[in-house]
């Protein structure tokens, strides 16, 4: 009896242990619910998704704005460049070839003025040879057709004048040589022109060597009769204030002047002019004390044997026109007649260190 309760309770805990393994196993499996991937569908949902889309796509449009508009800044700009390039250009094209004719109305021209038949841009080795300087003072009715044929083949690197206006622009036209004209006179010239303004000019005549060159016109009161020179010495003012406003920026300058008084070193009693004493001159205090040397007069002997009068009214003969240096070296000068004027001209020569 007890043997077939134990066979009994064996084949019951068999039977109970294979249920239970597939209920476990099997049935769990196939009772089992596939785990969601995504949210569920709301309307919260739906709105939030939405608003991001539009801030991403209003955020892309943006970009694309503002790189389209940086691109057309960038164009314009570049298109600015270019305009500005091409006007620069034509700027430098048109400074390089142009004439600067005279105005027909001289009344009309500005000053300085730039005549630019030739447009030469030569240099002069100043370590070779000396500058040659050329002063042409023209006198009211000067024949300029005679003085520009008198001239014509004499070398020079400046040439000064001074005169009337309409005397200096003739001569300057008929000479065909590059000018620049300034408020006292005209200098005309071979080289290249640095900058300018209404009383001188600045030249650039060798590699790194600049030079000034001032022109200035006072005017001119000699008397013709000997009695006279003592009342017309004794009422002269000079040109002081004239020539202390024309502002120099260079070092080295040359400076060409029509005086209304001599030179005081003219002036002596030994001198073959009887009606000169000893005298100082405002003008020539003025140079000497501004550290200019007087080229005619530094480089002859005296004025007792060499007197280089430029002007002659009558009895009274003087040297009135002057050819002034600073921080240069002077070398010879002279004067002499031309055909076609009175005045005498002054050629020199000057080495600029």
């Amino acid at each position: 009896m007890r043997g077939r309760l134990t066979i009994l309770a064996a084949l019951a805990a068999v039977l109970l242990f294979s249920c239970a393994t597939y209920t476990v196993g099997e049935g769990k499996a196939a009772i089992d619910i596939p785990e969601r991937v995504t949210e569920p569908e709301t309307r919260f949902r739906v709105i939030t998704e939405r608003r991001q889309a539009e801030r991403l796509l209003e955020e892309e449009n943006a970009r694309r704005m503002a790189e389209a508009e940086e691109k057309a800044r960038q164009e314009e700009l570049a298109r600015q460049a270019a305009e500005e390039e091409a006007r620069r250009a034509a700027e430098e094209l048109y400074r390089l070839t142009a004439v600067y004719e005279y105005p027909d109305d001289l009344s009309s021209l500005v000053i300085p003025h730039n005549y630019r038949p030739r447009r030469e841009h030569l240099t002069v080795d100043t370590s070779s040879r000396a500058l040659r300087l050329l002063f042409v003072p023209l006198e009211d009715g000067a024949d300029l057709g005679q003085v520009e044929s008198s001239i014509r083949a004499l070398e020079w690197d400046f040439l000064f004048v001074t005169g009337s206006l309409e005397q200096q622009v003739e001569f300057s036209k008929d000479m065909g040589y590059d000018t620049v004209v300034l408020e006292g006179g005209s200098v005309l010239y071979h080289t290249s022109v640095k900058e300018m303004d209404e009383d001188s000019v600045v030249f650039n005549v060798d590699d790194g060597k600049d030079i000034e060159i001032a022109v200035a016109d006072a005017e001119n009161r000699m008397p013709a009769d000997a009695s006279s020179v003592a009342s017309w010495v004794a009422g002269l003012e000079g040109d002081v204030d004239m020539l202390a406003g024309i502002s120099l920026k260079e070092p080295k300058v040359i400076f060409a002047f029509s005086s209304s008084e001599p030179a005081s070193s003219d002036w002596s009693i030994l001198t073959p002019m009887g009606y000169r004493t000893d005298h100082t001159f405002s003008n020539s205090s003025f140079f000497l004390q501004e550290g200019y040397w007087d080229l005619y007069r530094d480089t002859r002997f005296t004025s007792e044997t060499d007197m280089g009068n430029t002007r002659t009214n009558g009895e009274v003969s003087e040297r009135m026109d002057f050819i002034y240096i600073r921080n240069l070296l002077p070398s010879f000068a002279r004067t002499f007649s031309v055909a076609g004027m009175d005045n005498r001209c002054i050629y020199g020569e000057v080495f600029v260190p």
